[in-house]
């Protein structure tokens, strides 16, 4: 399932990567662009494409060839293409930064819809050449997504409203990151022979399936579980973060619901494109 499997570069691929992140690293240091709540909105669509970009290196290890040409496969695969993905979010950030302050969240809210609907189509228009299109679970599952996560922040509200009044953007996108992770991993270990390797996950599914439950509601049901509730803890018990301290804590929650989304994304395309 997500980055099942991580692959170190070759040398020079991995050097040219790490010295090409510290530069956009520094340069955004220098630039100090603010990070609002907005900013974080603003980094979805950029999540969305480094999401499908490992697509594509799965898609190139289904067909024995690469599928994105001119780019080294390695900088697609996992851990790398975290890299990647913030080393072409990152350039464009300082880009926007300098040439329109005033307006840094719409350029980059912007840039990062144009490059996710690129990713996104060509991952499709390559799916439909190449695999079997299969998309009615995984939008079944986007779907049931949205519902249970409104609902969730329905209910988190009217037990803390003021956290959900702090956190604002930031709590609903963590809620909806993590329960839509959840959901896919759900359709994808439940309904399509999926196998999820990545220990955490492994493990609350392992217990599950050792459950008296286990022929009854499977074994995805407790992790759906624990990462709402997580989801929800991280909201409630962090909310006044981004209040208190803007840029440390908005970036903060951004990688909290990164690091719920970008699998989540990851699945839904995986499964719906047949890979």
């Amino acid at each position: 399932m997500v980055f099942e499997e991580f692959i170190v570069p070759d040398l020079p691929v991995a050097a040219a990567l790490a010295l090409v992140t510290l530069t956009v690293t520094g340069l955004l240091y220098a630039v100090r662009p603010a990070v609002s709540q907005g900013t974080v909105v603003a980094f979805v669509p950029w999540v969305v494409s480094g999401a499908v970009l490992h697509v594509l290196y799965q898609m190139g290890v289904a067909l024995g060839e690469r599928v994105v040409p001119g780019v080294p496969a390695a900088v697609l695969s996992a851990p790398s293409v975290y890299l990647t993905a913030f080393v072409l979010m990152g350039l464009y950030w300082v880009g926007a930064t300098v040439v329109a302050p005033e307006r840094v969240v719409g350029l980059l809210g912007l840039g990062g819809t144009a490059t996710a609907t690129l990713t996104v189509g060509y991952a499709v228009w390559v799916g439909a050449d190449r695999f079997a299109l299969d998309p009615v679970l995984p939008v079944l599952g986007l779907l049931g997504s949205l519902a249970l996560a409104t609902l969730l922040y329905l209910v988190v509200r009217l037990w803390r409203p003021s956290a959900v009044a702090r956190a604002r953007y930031v709590g609903g996108l963590v809620l909806f990151a993590h329960v839509f992770d959840a959901i896919t991993t759900a359709v994808g270990v439940e309904l399509l022979d999926a196998t999820e390797r990545s220990t955490f996950p492994r493990l609350i599914l392992d217990i599950a399936a050792d459950l008296p439950t286990a022929d009854l509601l499977g074994e995805a049901w407790l992790f759906v579980v624990v990462k709402m509730a997580i989801a929800t803890a991280i909201v409630v018990l962090l909310s006044s973060y981004p209040e208190n301290q803007p840029t440390e804590g908005n970036l903060f929650f951004a990688f909290i619901a990164a690091i719920g989304l970008g699998p989540a994304v990851h699945n839904f395309f995986l499964f719906a494109l047949g890979v």
